[in-house]
């Protein structure tokens, strides 16, 4: 047993090793970045800042930061991507205000109200609780109709009316009240497609900054709703809302 572990030890020591060394790398860059964004070197700040997203590492204060300096250069769309994510990290009411003041300034699409937003933020955050109690208020109107058919032998018509929508209402939670995956165009002239391939025809050519619902994908070609009507886009024109 003292010769496994003793054969395991110096495995274990190194691992340890290279998670403190990459750590403490991540920390320098980071440091180096933010240095960068204080003496107003924006570019070169946003080049080690993405780095670090694209390795995986965020904090709410660098994704607002990159979205202000994708503002400044006058990347709308990469703008409004990073001040998504900054929403996600922080969940900052104000970055809610700020995407649609952008949004109402720029004619962009796709972007509800601070209020609607808030409100779809909180029924995600509560799905298996309003989920819960739908089911259970339904279990409690099917028992209500079983009483009241057996006590009064009388057709239980309201109660059966508040069955059927509360039945409605459950089925419409489940199906519909997990918000779809979005997505900020970040192309100036993204080509919006009947049918997922080059050959089909143009619906329509939008510009960058307006925000699609994500509802699937095919190949290298994304599912999107823009103005009520499913159509397809290529997947490296727009950028998935996630962190």
């Amino acid at each position: 047993m003292q010769k496994a572990i003793s054969k395991i030890l110096p495995f274990v020591f190194l691992a340890v090793s290279f998670a403190a060394l990459a750590e403490s790398s991540t920390q320098g860059k980071l440091k180096k970045a933010d240095s960068l964004f204080h003496i107003k070197q924006y570019t070169q700040a946003y080049d080690l800042y993405n780095e670090l997203h694209a390795a995986g590492t965020y904090s709410p204060s660098m994704l607002l930061k990159m979205a202000f300096i994708q503002e400044g250069l006058g990347h709308l769309g990469e703008s409004l991507f990073y001040l998504n994510l900054y929403y996600l990290a922080s969940d900052d009411p104000q970055a809610l205000k700020k995407m649609e003041e952008l949004a109402a300034k720029n004619h962009l699409e796709g972007y509800e109200s601070s209020e609607m937003r808030r409100f779809f933020a909180w029924v995600q955050e509560q799905y298996f609780t309003i989920a819960s109690i739908l089911v259970s208020l339904n279990v409690f109107g099917l028992a209500l109709i079983y009483y009241r058919w057996n006590q009064s032998k009388s057709r239980p018509v309201y109660s059966a009316l508040l069955l059927l929508t509360l039945a409605g209402v459950l089925y419409f939670h489940v199906n519909y009240g997990r918000e779809a995956r979005r997505g900020i165009v970040a192309q100036p002239l993204t080509y919006l497609m009947s049918g997922p391939s080059a050959a089909s025809s143009v619906i329509e050519i939008i510009g960058e900054g307006h925000q699609l619902r994500i509802k699937g994908q095919e190949d290298v070609w994304l599912r999107v709703e823009w103005r009520d009507r499913e159509v397809f886009v290529k997947e490296f024109l727009v950028r998935p809302v996630r962190l």
